[in-house]
């Protein structure tokens, strides 16, 4: 259960210690709006890859994780709304070709399965459950 002290709230983490909530809603949402606008310039100048677009999720995911102090299923909840708002953010710079309307042209099925679906998968991964902790310690670095 959650508890508040003199100006944050902290929540479990979802391993141990405790998370600061509101830290890791500024995380999630600096990383999430950062990637978004990145991903919008990158994809308006060198072409749009929305196989890549789990990465806003991730990074939404990783910076709430990281300023958080832990991982908690509110912070996953929060980096996972925020990073489809990111993704919004990104496909609003990129826009659309002349003469094609911007719904049709961002919602084809690589856009739903990667950019809808995957992207906050993949924050709510990052900063919501134990199960991305177990998957970084078997990275080499």
């Amino acid at each position: 259960m959650g508890q508040l002290r003199m100006g944050h709230l902290t929540v479990e983490d979802a391993g141990e210690g405790q998370v600061k909530l509101g830290l890791a809603i500024v995380g999630a949402t600096g990383g999430a709006l950062a990637m978004g606008v990145l991903y919008g310039f990158v994809s308006k100048f060198i072409g749009e890859h929305s196989y890549v677009a789990f990465l806003i999720g991730a990074g939404s995911g990783l910076a709430a994780m990281k300023l958080g102090g832990g991982r908690s299923v509110v912070a996953g909840a929060v980096a996972a709304a925020m990073s489809l708002i990111g993704v919004i953010i990104g496909k609003v710079i990129v826009g659309a070709p002349p003469g094609a309307s911007w719904i049709a042209y961002h919602t084809t099925l690589f856009d739903i399965l990667f950019c809808y679906l995957a992207n906050p998968a993949a924050a709510f991964f990052a900063a919501g459950t134990d199960k991305a902790r177990s998957l970084l310690k078997m990275l080499p670095f």
